[in-house]
């Protein structure tokens, strides 16, 4: 394989996030398999299906000249081929033609599965499929539920797409919401965020209320003779955890069925990262109920009984 086709990256934080979500896969279409609904795996940013992990070799028993281990681990879209019970069908999405290559491939190991491959932006797909799909089904075909995994290389998810999940009251979602981006690109004074940065804050929060909310006036300087300065000097007040107790307000604006207390995803030196949030648009209380119950599993001990390697 290339190194164009190989998914590189990872490391704990890409384990604990893909462990959580293999074990929801697993709880749902247990869960749901007897419902008569049709049920529709998507990956937004499916990759190449697996990815790559350097191993560092171990002190003790480390050769002169040895390379670290190399090792191919199942990603988002190869666990969900190996669910089971298995999905009804899969939607997988990427843009990058290299991975996408990398992503037939792994496709055709499953010739027994109903899979669509989308080689094309993902707010685009997930929009399309939200607004054409018959999610309360037809006549002729039963209803369907969606599960959808959202995992942006940054902040490439708009609040459209957001929105338009929570709009098919069908999806459960589990998103990583890129909670340093947001940090990092609001800048501690409003005039140092450039009009690029602004709209794409603007774009994946779907509001430009974050500006009065993170932002704070502070006491203006005085000068020699005790007068303050005209200008409104404001600062930003919202640490991390204001901005992802923000960002689940917003999601619980638009979700009417349940946005669970998002788990906390840290880098290798304990520096927040993101958070992966889980929200469902069905409305319906039973629905919430067992979704309330398999996420909240999940997501308090990292993964499903029901998931374990069989």
């Amino acid at each position: 394989m290339s190194s164009d086709e190989q998914h590189k990256f990872g490391g704990r934080h890409t384990d604990e996030k893909l462990d959580r979500l293999q074990g929801y896969m697993s709880a749902y279409t247990t869960a749901l398999r007897e419902k008569g609904f049709v049920l529709v795996y998507i990956d937004a940013f499916a990759g190449s299906g697996t990815r790559v992990e350097v191993k560092p070799t171990l002190p003790l028993f480390e050769i002169e000249g040895q390379e670290p281990e190399t090792v191919t681990v199942p990603g988002s879209a190869k666990r969900a081929f190996a669910t089971k019970p298995p999905f009804g069908g899969m939607v997988l999405v990427e843009k990058d033609p290299g991975r996408f290559t990398a992503l037939q491939k792994l496709r055709d190991e499953y010739p027994d599965h109903k899979v669509i491959l989308e080689n094309a932006d993902a707010n685009a797909v997930v929009q399309r499929l939200c607004r054409n799909t018959p999610w309360n089904g037809s006549p002729n075909s039963p209803p369907i539920r969606g599960l959808l995994f959202l995992d942006p290389y940054g902040m490439e998810v708009t609040w459209e797409t957001i929105a338009a999940v929570a709009a098919t009251k069908a999806i459960d979602m589990w998103c990583f919401f890129p909670l340093m981006g947001l940090y990092r690109q609001a800048a501690r004074e409003p005039a140092a965020i450039d009009d690029k940065k602004r709209a794409k804050l603007n774009a994946v929060l779907g509001t430009d209320e974050w500006q009065r909310e993170w932002y704070r006036p502070v006491e203006r300087p005085t000068d020699l003779l005790g007068f303050a300065d005209d200008d409104d000097v404001r600062v930003r007040t919202a640490d991390v955890n204001a901005i992802e107790a923000y960002v689940q307000r917003r999601l619980e604006s638009v979700f009417k069925g349940v946005v669970l207390p998002p788990k906390r995803i840290k880098n290798p030196r304990g520096h927040p990262l993101a958070s992966l949030f889980f929200a469902t648009a069905n409305p319906a209380p039973k629905a919430v109920a067992l979704a309330r119950k398999i996420a909240s599993h999940v997501l308090n001990s990292g993964i499903s009984s029901q998931s374990r390697p069989r």
